[in-house]
């Protein structure tokens, strides 16, 4: 068996993708820590697995594996015999994917649905997905997302829990303040209190449905916004910094370097002539 060693995601930049094709000999990814991105991965033939808490479920044909940041990754080709072939991706996902992003959980933050019905179609908008990644065009990574947006909205509705679990309207609401004034002060306390709740029940229900914590979400939306300003606008570090809420261009950098990879002017830099993303 082959191991992928004990390393975070090589993900640079907002999505990284490829088509992969495993052959004899079995191969593992154990990231024992996970990443800081999420990642799905489609079979799109061969029996693949992953592995969580003990217990081994195997991925056939129209299964589609996700993982939330910060979760353990153990899965990969099941069998020497036989091929696995499948579309994984690593991404960033735009802040307002992140209540489609709710599956049936196999364990905390391990997540596997059945996509069967709708995997021609999946797998036309992740081949579409790749093309994009690929290209030589500046909006390459944005065109990449859009694909892949297609892809979950086409996963939501093959989702049982989607159908039953409706997103809280305070929590909703949130997301509306967010989206509109990410670039001004915004603490956990002052949101809670605008949509009428206490900031702990606010914090442990918004945590349940999006995931993650308001402070995390509110700060992912500022550094998605941030990484566009870098990429279509010559503004100053300083000024995406003000912009997108943050008071300090160095706590910005450095946030932004926690993200992505690398820090503010090297990801503007890693854009080319053509604006492809070179990292």
């Amino acid at each position: 068996m082959r191991i992928v060693p004990f390393e975070p995601s090589p993900l640079k930049g907002t999505i990284l993708g490829d088509l992969q094709v495993q052959g004899v000999g079995q191969t593992r990814a154990l990231r024992p820590e996970g990443t800081r991105d999420w990642l799905m991965a489609c079979t799109l033939s061969g029996l693949g697995y992953v592995q969580v808490d003990g217990e081994e479920t195997i991925m056939r044909r129209g299964s589609l594996l996700l993982i939330a940041p910060g979760t353990r990754h153990d899965y990969g080709h099941l069998h020497e015999d036989g091929a696995w072939r499948d579309i994984w991706v690593h991404f960033h996902p735009r802040a307002h994917w992140l209540p489609w992003l709710v599956w049936p959980q196999l364990g905390r933050g391990t997540m596997l649905l059945d996509v069967s019905e709708a995997l021609d179609e999946i797998e036309v908008e992740m081949h579409r997905m790749l093309e994009c990644f690929r290209s030589a065009s500046r909006l390459s990574d944005d065109l990449a997302l859009n694909h892949l947006e297609r892809v979950i909205l086409l996963c939501d509705g093959l989702n049982p829990l989607q159908k039953t679990v409706g997103l809280d309207p305070r929590i909703r609401q949130s997301l509306d303040i967010v989206a509109e004034r990410f670039d001004q002060p915004l603490s956990v306390k002052a949101l809670s209190r605008e949509v009428g709740m206490s900031r702990s029940r606010f914090t442990i229900l918004f945590s349940e449905q999006m995931a993650m914590s308001p402070q995390a979400y509110i700060e992912s939306v500022r550094l998605d916004r941030a990484a566009q300003f870098l990429r279509m606008s010559r503004l100053g570090i300083a000024q995406v910094a003000e912009r997108t809420g943050f008071s300090n261009a160095y706590y910005f950098s450095t946030r932004f370097r926690r993200r992505h990879g690398v820090p503010p002017t090297q990801y503007r830099e890693s854009v080319d002539e053509a604006g492809r993303p070179t990292l």
